[in-house]
């Protein structure tokens, strides 16, 4: 297929998908979804065109505005409150890139409720948006589904079990991903704490033993519970990719100070 008549298919998709350009009541994202491909981005969506796997790349497209369409409803009413979209469309356009770049299809809906979180505030922070979809493109769906599991509110979370069976892996890898979200930021870890007791216990121990104290005083006991937890960026990355946001995340996405 080539690039015209895939851009004319493309159109008609949001247009069918949509309803752009019908009587009625105008939908906010499907105007906004055609302005943020085929504006500033049209350069990039052609040059993504002929660098990628033809196949992938409409199949991601088109996959996010099918998912962009099932929370149409929700879009625009968060938009049309905002008096000045500007910002939402440049964040959109920026999404996009991830989109089409994502090896795994079953992630473009974690993207598309990122951007219904963004939708609703009149100045997003482009570093906000980057980090966070950088965090994202980083993981596989493998690490999300460890992730969620330490995210306690999150009512579908599979079990330990449950994530070595879907994925196919054995405790080392299982392990391994911790490691990787420890590194990102995304769990954190009770060695620490755990090797500072240690410490300490050897040192009481060690009085005691040189008759520095005539009575072993008592020892702090080390947690025989799991040593990984979820962070605060953990938590926070579960809410914007996967739940919707609390207010605690409005100044992180703005720009207010």
């Amino acid at each position: 297929m080539s690039e015209s008549k895939f851009k004319c298919k493309l159109k008609k998709k949001i247009e069918d998908v949509f309803d752009v350009g019908t009587e009625g009541a105008v939908s906010i994202i499907g105007e906004l979804t055609g302005k943020s491909l085929f504006g500033t981005f049209a350069p990039r969506l052609t040059t993504a065109f002929f660098s990628y796997k033809q196949k992938r790349f409409e199949k991601n497209i088109n996959k996010a505005i099918d998912e962009l369409k099932k929370r149409e409803t929700e879009l625009n009413e968060r938009l049309s409150a905002v008096e000045n979209r500007q910002s939402f469309i440049e964040s959109f356009e920026l999404i996009w890139d991830y989109i089409i770049e994502e090896p795994q299809e079953q992630k473009i809906q974690y993207m598309v409720n990122g951007l219904v979180n963004l939708a609703g505030h009149e100045q997003i922070k482009e570093d906000f948006v980057l980090f966070y979809y950088d965090t994202l493109s980083n993981l596989r769906l493998v690490d999300i589904a460890i992730l969620k599991l330490y995210y306690g509110n999150y009512a579908n979370a599979a079990s330990y079990q449950d994530i070595l069976d879907e994925f196919n892996i054995d405790y080392d890898q299982y392990n391994a991903v911790r490691e990787k979200l420890v590194r990102m930021g995304l769990l954190k870890t009770k060695y620490t704490d755990d090797l500072d007791k240690l410490y300490k216990n050897v040192l009481t121990i060690q009085e005691y033993l040189d008759g520095k104290s005539k009575k072993l005083k008592r020892l702090e006991r080390l947690s025989k519970r799991d040593s990984y937890s979820i962070s605060s960026l953990g938590e926070n990355f579960i809410r914007f990719f996967l739940d919707k946001y609390g207010q605690d995340l409005n100044d992180e996405i703005t720009n207010s100070t």
